[in-house]
């Protein structure tokens, strides 16, 4: 059973791993081969992670409270990614895929912010003078931990 599980969980977060990959997970092999060189078994231990991260009680067996709580997780995280992404396309209004600094200046969390406010090149980390989504996503994270402290 708790084969079956892990399995399961496995192919449920595969396709929101391979999402949210940087890199092209290796072609499908057989269990007992290593990993090809270079792609150091992106999947495979991306699943051992997630898995080990929904056994809250560590003993190699997901339970159901365990695993309805990673689902439930994940598609929170879904949700909020959508809507991020949602806001990030509506603040680009010249919709070039990335936020120029007056679209950045303009955001609520940007107005909203007490001093000192964010800086543009806070987040513009490849100094490209444009935010792509990665960089908004790191700016509202940093904004919501900065808003968790007070």
């Amino acid at each position: 059973m708790k084969n079956t599980l892990k399995a399961f969980v496995m192919l449920s977060v595969l396709g929101f791993a391979a999402a949210n990959a940087q890199t092209k997970p290796a072609p499908a092999k057989p269990a007992a081969s290593k990993p090809a060189a270079g792609t150091g078994g992106n999947i495979e231990q991306g699943i051992d992670k997630m898995f080990a991260a929904l056994d809250k009680d560590n003993n190699k067996q997901l339970s159901y409270d365990e695993f309805k709580y990673g689902v439930v997780a994940q598609r929170q995280q879904e949700i909020l990614m959508r809507r991020l992404r949602q806001i990030f396309q509506e603040a680009d209004k010249n919709g070039n895929k990335t936020l120029e600094l007056v679209e950045f200046n303009a955001l609520p969390g940007v107005k909203a912010a007490k001093d000192p406010k964010p800086k543009f090149g806070d987040y513009d980390k490849n100094k490209d003078q444009k935010i792509d989504f990665p960089e908004y996503v790191e700016f509202v994270l940093k904004m919501n931990q900065q808003a968790s402290k007070k």
